[in-house]
């Protein structure tokens, strides 16, 4: 594991992708909130700037109150829920300040990249054919996947505590302190789940390109398991509304809470200050790297373009993936349409089973449709 060449030979293999994760977490956060600093002092500014004054008195219908004015330069969330029912009273009438560097292209852009570099220790390897290679290097397979995970999460991890501690310190040097209040379990929650939503990406990555052997079908794979908060939220609410449909309030929050289970691959999206879904992150990014260390040692290069790089992968893949589908596909109806449960539960069940034969036909006799792939 601590051998100097497997090291070098990885860091050689992963160097630049490694930097430019950095880069772009410096990019996405660091530069983010100091962007936001400055929004908040532009913010601040007009309120205070003659053209607002004047508008003030001769709109009296519509002033601002000098309460909403105080409220909307109050930075209280790092991440503001998007649901009141987890805001302090105080800030339920007005918002406070929101962050907005978690919307820009270069935050969206850590996403990929954090991808990316799961892809390219597994997945590209094996395209490139130079996991033949690397499996005739005299290493134990765990130590090589070891040395790539580690490589990866310290990355991942040093460079996100770094952008996002040079951001925050930046940000709160320019604001003044009596405007500075932050939820502080919500913060942590935010802070803390935001690493390791990276880190789950990241292995999540891993673990596809070691399950599936065709590159091209391992990154649809893993584009489907991106979009999964946003197929399988919906349809709990969805389920949800139609069972209990009076529920009121406070069914909803229990629901909402659960559902931050299900958003470990979107960063900042926990609607709870609860730790709860942080720590099935963590739980699940451990789970993750054993299986990953059990699925490399145990992987065969021969089968290296195979669809599925495992035969057993083939059924469960199938029954995911025409889930997924049917659920898409009743969310789509039940908004489209005023469909009652019973009809709501007939399209995701039929849709189901619809892309389950279609799957299987496609997969039992359109060979060659994925790049460098065998049927199975």
């Amino acid at each position: 594991m601590f051998n100097r060449g497997l090291w070098y030979r990885e860091w050689r293999n992963m160097r630049w992708m490694l930097l430019g994760v950095a880069l772009l977490f410096f990019l996405g956060i660091t530069l983010g909130l100091m962007s936001d600093a400055d929004r908040w002092h532009s913010q601040k500014d007009y309120y205070e700037s003659s053209d607002f004054l004047k508008q003030q008195e001769e709109n009296p219908e519509f002033k601002t109150s000098d309460e909403e004015m105080k409220t909307s330069l109050t930075v209280a969330y790092l991440a503001v829920p998007m649901y009141t029912n987890f805001v302090q009273d105080e800030f339920v009438e007005y918002m406070p300040f929101m962050f907005y560097f978690q919307v820009e292209m270069f935050f969206t852009l850590i996403k990929v990249s954090v991808f990316i570099l799961g892809v390219l220790a597994v997945i590209f390897e094996r395209y490139t054919r130079a996991n033949r290679f690397t499996a005739s290097l005299p290493y134990k397979r765990t130590h090589i996947v070891g040395v790539k995970m580690i490589m990866g999460i310290a990355t991942i991890a040093l460079s996100y505590i770094a952008s996002m501690g040079i951001g925050l310190a930046y940000f709160l040097s320019q604001v003044p302190t009596e405007y500075v209040q932050f939820d502080a379990a919500k913060f942590w929650v935010d802070i803390v789940g935001g690493l390791f939503t990276y880190i789950v990406i990241f292995l999540v990555a891993i673990l596809i390109g070691l399950l599936i052997g065709s590159p091209i079908a391992a990154a649809f794979v893993a584009f489907g398991v991106m979009l999964l908060p946003n197929v399988l939220n919906p349809t709990l609410d969805n389920m949800y509304n139609f069972i209990w449909p009076h529920a009121g309030d406070k069914g909803m929050s229990k629901l909402l809470r659960f559902e931050d289970y299900v958003n470990v691959f979107s960063p900042f999206s926990f609607e709870s200050a609860s730790f709860g879904a942080v720590i099935f992150s963590v739980i699940l990014s451990v789970l993750m790297v054993i299986a990953i260390l059990i699925l490399y040692k145990k992987q065969h290069i021969e089968r290296s373009g195979y669809l599925f790089a495992f035969p057993w992968v083939k059924w469960p893949f199938l029954v995911l993936f025409s889930l997924f589908v049917g659920m898409a596909s009743a969310n789509l109806a039940v908004t489209d349409t005023e469909l009652g449960f019973i009809g709501y539960l007939a399209w995701g069940i039929g849709a189901t089973i619809a892309s389950f034969i279609l799957a299987l036909y496609i997969l039992n006799k359109m060979r060659g449709l994925f790049q460098m792939s065998k049927t199975n």
